[in-house]
């Protein structure tokens, strides 16, 4: 059967499950276990350390441990790949009540694929609490599969904002180290009405191999865990006017009627409702202000999935990193080009 305009609704319906992440995080205070740097790190121990921040990070130094440049910058690629489970479905029409559709549809796997670009500012406030803020943009891609009451798959991309707050708490362990980083962002969606909240945690543990050459030069490789959790309700408008330009089946059309035909009271009369208005549409009349109002209960399919990383430090200014997301239902890629600056605050002489 052709694929027409009225699937947009469905789709749209569903891309409230988009939620653009970041999944970067900063490694702290190390000490290297090198007697090739025996030197450079009881130079830290004797240094009077100039900054406000980190709090603690005079106390810090003068144990050996190489301290962070304080301010950080980072420009990040990330793309994602996740299953979405929908769990009900509610939808009204022209301010009425909604109603539950969920036992009358059935959706095959929904899958959401985002490409998002981050930038990232960031500040040690202690030598292993990291801070940091999320702001930046991207496409979405949903695919929907639905299986009744018509046969079809779709898919829509969209732009979206975003923004956020994060921290990382870091510790090491003799050769390995410890960051456990946790954020909280809210995608806004051009058809979304109000933006998305996501939760993501991670917990990572990892070595560095420092440089034979250059003290602050290394290689940080990390093996961890992702988890992910997205509002479990959305609730918004369309309008009719926005979903449906150039329908055109009326095939599918009078399936959708029979199928509405068979309806309970309450979801017979908004399915025919909706269904009258995009018919409308379909004819060339315009709908006007009619609005679809609808309501999701939804989650991921798999909240948890293993990541594995690798940072190279060219020095205590520029890193790049790279990290990857596997096994699940969800895949993940990260780029991360990150700039540090010493300090803005220094201590009262």
């Amino acid at each position: 059967m052709k694929i027409f305009k009225l699937y947009q609704l469905i789709t749209i319906l569903f891309f409230s499950t988009f939620g653009v992440v970041s999944t970067s995080f900063s490694q702290g205070a190390q000490k290297i276990f090198n007697p090739l740097y025996e030197e450079y790190f009881d130079s830290l121990k004797n240094m009077d350390y100039p900054y406000v921040f980190p709090i603690l990070g005079a106390g810090a130094a003068k144990r050996g441990y190489d301290l962070p440049f304080v301010w950080g910058a980072s420009a990040i690629y990330f793309t994602q790949q996740q299953q979405i489970l929908i769990e009900s479905t509610s939808v009204g029409f022209g301010g009425s009540e909604l109603v539950d559709i969920s036992q009358f549809i059935k959706f095959g796997p929904t899958i959401a694929t985002t490409n998002a670009y981050t930038f990232r500012p960031d500040v040690w406030i202690l030598p292993f609490l990291n801070v940091y803020g999320i702001i930046g943009g991207g496409t979405t891609s949903t695919e929907v599969t639905l299986i009744d009451p018509i046969g079809f798959q779709t898919t829509q991309n969209f732009s979206v904002s975003s923004y956020g707050l994060g921290a990382t708490l870091t510790a090491a362990a003799g050769p390995v180290w410890f960051a456990w980083d946790n954020n909280y962002n809210f995608a806004d969606v051009e058809v979304v009405v109000e933006p998305v909240p996501a939760f993501n945690s991670s917990f990572r543990v990892g070595h560095t191999i420092p440089s034979l050459s250059n003290p602050q030069r290394n290689l940080s490789v990390w093996v961890g865990t992702f988890y992910q959790v997205i509002q479990n309700d959305t609730q918004g408008s369309i309008p009719v006017s926005n979903l449906v330009p150039g329908l055109g089946d009326g095939a599918a059309i009078d399936r959708l009627n029979e199928w509405a035909d068979g309806l309970p009271p309450a979801q017979r009369v908004i399915a025919k409702q909706i269904i009258a208005k995009i018919e409308e549409a379909a004819a060339g009349t315009d709908p006007g202000n009619a609005l679809i109002e609808y309501k999701l209960d939804k989650k991921v399919a798999e909240p948890f999935n293993l990541i594995l990383g690798a940072q190279y430090q060219f020095d205590k200014r520029w890193m790049l990193r790279t990290e990857l997301g596997v096994f699940g239902k969800r895949s993940q890629f990260l780029l991360n080009l990150n700039y540090r600056i010493p300090g803005f605050f220094k201590k009262k002489s």
